[in-house]
């Protein structure tokens, strides 16, 4: 009894083990594609509108300080 309750112990620990590390490379790979609403159905059309507005608001202070 002792043997197997160890061994679902261990076992319950790789799969919440490998479940984190799972979800930890989900959320780097994300970020490293600009993703700023990792999860968001619409995330994709998120960031690229984020970058649009991030680019317009440089040109408008570029002009600004010409």
């Amino acid at each position: 009894m002792g043997g197997s309750l160890n061994m679902a112990t261990v076992i319950g620990v790789i799969a919440i083990v490998v479940i984190l590390f799972l979800a930890i490379r989900y959320i780097v790979r994300e970020k490293k594609k600009g993703v700023h609403c990792i999860g968001c159905p619409m995330a994709g059309s998120c960031t690229k509108a984020y970058k649009e507005m991030e680019a317009d608001m440089r040109e408008c202070l570029h002009k600004q300080a010409e």
